[in-house]
């Protein structure tokens, strides 16, 4: 997203509230590596045992299966120690996996994906760390696995993106304690992970693999973000920011390397290049993440059947998939806004510059007589609720959590009917969102980010 002037700078919870339930062990799972392009500069020498560094995190979690991912304080070996009972993981009497190499190629990241789990239950981990000393386990850590397609419970989940920008916005984020509280089934996350792009305190504008590696590690150190992330799974989409401000399309000479980083600090269940991917939480929600940025066409071409967004192979796999859903909501996360107009004149960095592609999906929507979706986006620097009653369905605009918010608002292109109900300007936000099962309905709320409400909407389910 493209800075403006009219920009400021701007607890640890306890136990979970769900129950901790009992189910049969999970297979051992096998270590997977993203690979891995480009040298890395060398890391200084480790001092001390060997140590996480920056955390876990709890990645893409199904009913069956999640990715874990680590980093290590120099080289040697990782392996997850887990179960249901918190006591014999942290007594080492569980379930381990394999072990997997901490290399200084990938920074000394690992990710460890554990299949053959139990639906609807808790899970504990530790990382056991191995040199040529003793191994060394780190502090317990927690998630649980997604429901069974048809299991018709409710789901809370929360949303929100854009943290770092600038020497203006470091860590502490307390938006992500402010989600803990609420005991969300997952945190999406949608993009502006980092801003590779500007001077934090790591240094400037990233351009080599540990540069990018640098801007991860500034963000990771924030304790709240550690507290939300091991105990609360993540679903982490990208935007233009993890690799230069405003990058679209595969001729961005810096996209690769960013790619790989993004792959590299983030526990996803596809890649090492594609990112798009949808998640199933139970009877009543689905999961659609797109990637906006690597399959784009130039923002100057103009607007038409040969201009897309997504690519034809992401947005056939999009239709397809929100057509055949059996889940009652379907949620679409997308980092750019649909019909926010940013600047007076085209081309623009959202939606509104691909209205031929935005049109076909909504069109094939509407044939397949899809109902209950919504879409949830970030980027711009401020909360906003926009409905499309023509076409039936809402946008949700839940930014920033930990970057400079705007203080003045966009117009809207008017091609798809959108109405808006609410906007929040020059504040710090996120979004949370529960399906009722019981009802059929979607409650949306923008928060602050101490997490008190400061706008809802029920939408009831068709």
């Amino acid at each position: 997203m493209t800075t403006t002037p009219d920009e400021t700078p701007g607890r640890q919870a306890g136990p979970s509230r769900r129950a901790f339930l009992t189910g049969s062990g999970a297979a051992l799972g096998a270590l997977a590596l993203p690979g891995t392009t480009g040298v890395a500069a060398a890391a200084p020498a480790r001092t001390g045992p060997l140590r996480l560094t920056h955390g876990v995190v709890t990645g893409d979690v199904t009913a069956t299966s999640a990715q874990v991912w680590a980093r290590g304080s120099g080289p040697g070996r990782a392996q997850l120690v887990y179960g249901t009972d918190p006591n014999r993981v942290r007594a080492g009497r569980s379930r381990h996996t394999g072990s997997a190499p901490l290399d200084e190629a990938r920074d000394f990241t690992v990710q460890v994906p554990l299949t053959g789990l139990e639906p609807a239950t808790r899970y504990h981990y530790a990382v056991r760390l191995h040199d040529k000393g003793e191994p060394v386990q780190g502090p317990i850590a927690s998630f649980t696995t997604a429901p069974a397609d048809d299991d018709p419970r409710d789901v809370l989940f929360t949303w929100g993106g854009d943290i770092g920008q600038g020497l203006g916005n470091p860590p502490p984020f307390p938006a992500f304690s402010s989600m803990l509280t609420q005991d969300p089934a997952f945190f999406i996350f949608n993009g502006d992970t980092i801003y590779a792009d500007s001077t934090t305190a790591v240094g400037g504008a990233a351009t080599t693999l540990p540069q990018y590696w640098a801007k991860y590690k500034e963000n990771r150190t924030d304790g709240h973000f550690q507290s939300l992330a091991s105990r609360v799974p993540l679903i982490v989409n990208w935007d233009d920011h993890e690799v230069a401000n405003d990058f679209r399309g595969p001729d961005e000479p810096l996209m690769p390397i960013g790619r790989q980083a993004f792959h590299e600090y983030w526990p996803l269940s596809v890649g090492p290049e594609q990112i798009y991917r949808s998640l199933r939480w139970g009877r009543e929600v689905e999961v659609f993440v797109l990637d906006g940025r690597q399959y784009a066409d130039p923002l100057e071409a103009p607007d038409g059947p040969d201009k897309s967004l997504l690519g034809r192979e992401q947005r056939d796999w999009l239709i397809r998939g929100v057509t055949r859903s059996t889940a009652t909501w379907k949620v679409l996360v997308t980092s750019s806004p649909l019909s926010i107009l940013r600047s007076v004149n085209p081309p623009q960095d959202d939606y509104v510059s691909y209205e031929h592609e935005l049109g076909l999906i909504l069109d094939a929507f509407r044939t397949a007589q899809v109902a209950n979706f919504v879409w949830l986006t970030a980027d711009v620097h401020w909360g906003q609720a926009i409905e499309y009653p023509e076409r039936g369905f809402w946008e949700f605009v839940g930014s920033p959590i930990g970057a400079n918010p705007r203080k003045v608002s966009r117009p809207l292109s008017p091609t798809f009917g959108p109405q808006e109900r609410f906007l929040q300007l020059n504040q710090r936000l996120y979004g949370s969102v529960l399906a009722s099962a019981a009802a059929r309905t979607l409650t949306v709320d923008l928060r602050d980010e101490g997490g008190t409400s400061i706008y809802q909407v029920v939408i009831p389910g068709r």
